[in-house]
């Protein structure tokens, strides 16, 4: 598998969406880089696999870790938070690629308050909504680095994972599917395949409030 503006005032159904909450994530020393989604004062969700040291089968270390708030990731207007705390899930065991699928959503905590605010979980996503994907990664002319959104194609819902045919691509691994109401009802995870024009299956995790674990 490969490893993949402000928001305005809506309708009184919907959340407040500030797109500053989707943010990019970076360990220090590696080209790639991932998004995330801020769900907290100083709480950030993305894929496991983006701070994951899969040939020493442990996390990197959170102070290594970064968390950038900006449109451009190459714009020196991006401001990167310092990352204090990692937390998983405690059944999470990871030693193949393979063992991140179903398992690749953790927390990423800040020593202070993010100046965003945070996107609302969906407590139950709604199958026949249209999902969009959020990130900072590649387009289709393989430019990666600035933040978009992009929808999901055909996505199908099961119990744990949503899998869909394009809507996100390399970089937007940690990014969050979000529903019509703007709420997150997925992380990125992987895809079968490396590129946005490749066909092939994408997945994302399916969350729920369940999913924010106090370790």
């Amino acid at each position: 598998m490969v490893l993949l503006g402000i928001g305005m005032q809506q309708a009184s159904a919907t959340p407040i969406f500030d797109s500053n909450a989707i943010v990019a994530i970076k360990v220090m020393g590696k080209k790639d880089f991932c998004s995330g989604v801020v769900v907290g004062t100083n709480e950030v969700l993305t894929a496991t696999h983006c701070i994951y040291d899969l040939r020493a089968k442990t996390y990197h270390s959170p102070r290594t870790v970064r968390i950038g708030i900006g449109e451009n990731i190459a714009d020196d207007s991006t401001q990167w938070f310092e990352v204090i705390e990692i937390a998983s899930k405690p059944s999470a065991r990871i030693t193949t690629a393979g063992d991140f699928l179903g398992n690749d959503i953790v927390r990423l905590t800040t020593a202070g308050k993010l100046a965003v605010t945070p996107v609302t979980i969906a407590s139950d996503p709604a199958p026949n909504t249209m999902l969009i994907a959020w990130g900072f990664g590649e387009d289709q002319w393989g430019y990666y680095g600035i933040r978009k959104s992009r929808p999901l194609e055909n996505p199908m819902l099961d119990d744990k994972l949503i899998s869909f045919a394009s809507g996100a691509c390399r970089g937007d691994s940690g990014g969050p599917v979000l529903n019509a109401r703007n709420q997150v009802v997925g992380i990125i995870s992987v895809s079968e395949v490396q590129h946005c024009v490749e066909p092939g299956k994408r997945f994302a995790q399916r969350i729920g409030n369940s999913e924010i674990w106090n370790n």
